[in-house]
């Protein structure tokens, strides 16, 4: 898909297609082939009811001005779509498709809850010149959260640790991951979220490539690193991870899907020395 991003509508554009969220952007509308994306036409009653709370214009899409919209509830649909988690709709589509997704879901959850000042209380203002809300009292600009974290691949020769989350599902395993702290460079996160959940030294980090995680607003930074200690065992924290061990390639625990940047740096390490 070819997605320009863009703060007004082209009035040259093809069209409008539309992408619909609910309950506060955690479901969007699908079709039978689980496509997000609709022709404006389609769901242009849904969109005149009273359950609409919010439009925000992200762009075009294949030439085609693209909005996302925000209801209060799961309306009744056209026959055909149904309402889909959205971090389910995410993981299944491309890499290279997810943009608009990630921009719509975050600009409406930024423009949900940055409605007034959070330095004096005034109802902020949308500019048509950027993403920000402005105080017309005080002047501040808020703009969207975006909250920096890591996600890194830990080697040790041709093994690769991996660790079952408190939150995954039962047998699914990952590397480790989590946020930046304040004042922290990437490399001090690494080091530091690897010590406090496993317990273990790394080296050697290596910058992998990156992916905007709308969960509601993470950029996830991927990052490879090595374990130079051959005796070194992982030591779960017993609260975010409960269960560490070192894999090899003909070991492997069930993994996430490419649809994540967590998936691709696997089939990476599977697919080196092949």
């Amino acid at each position: 898909m070819k997605f320009i991003p863009g703060f007004e509508p082209d009035p040259s554009a093809d069209g409008k297609s539309c992408l619909v969220f609910t309950e506060k952007e955690r479901a969007l509308v699908v079709n039978p082939s689980g496509n997000p994306v609709h022709d404006h036409r389609v769901l242009k009653d849904l969109l005149r009811t009273e359950q609409r709370e919010d439009e925000i214009h992200l762009g075009t899409l294949e030439g085609k001005n693209l909005s996302a919209f925000s209801l209060k509830g799961r309306e009744e649909l056209p026959e055909g779509l149904e309402w889909t988690d959205f971090i389910a709709v995410y993981r299944d589509t491309g890499h290279t498709d997810q943009y608009p997704l990630s921009r719509g879901k975050q600009l409406l959850e930024w423009n949900r809850t940055h409605r007034f000042c959070g330095a004096c209380g005034t109802e902020t203002l949308l500019s048509d010149s950027e993403n920000a809300r402005r105080c017309p009292d005080c002047g501040e600009l808020w703009f969207p959260v975006i909250a920096p974290a890591i996600i890194t691949r830990i080697t040790r020769g041709d093994e690769i640790l991996l660790a079952h989350n408190a939150n995954f599902p039962e047998g699914l395993y990952s590397h480790i991951a989590g946020f930046a702290d304040p004042g922290e460079s990437l490399e001090q996160t690494i080091r530091r979220e690897v010590r406090e959940e496993v317990g273990l030294e790394v080296e050697n980090i290596r910058f992998f490539g990156s992916q905007s995680w709308p969960m509601p607003h993470s950029l996830m930074m991927g990052f490879t690193a090595e374990c130079t200690d051959p005796l070194a065992q992982p030591v779960p924290d017993g609260v975010e991870i409960h269960d560490a061990r070192w894999f090899t390639k003909d070991s492997l625990p069930s993994i996430p899907s490419t649809g994540s940047i967590a998936g691709r740096m696997l089939i990476d390490y599977i697919g080196k020395g092949e």
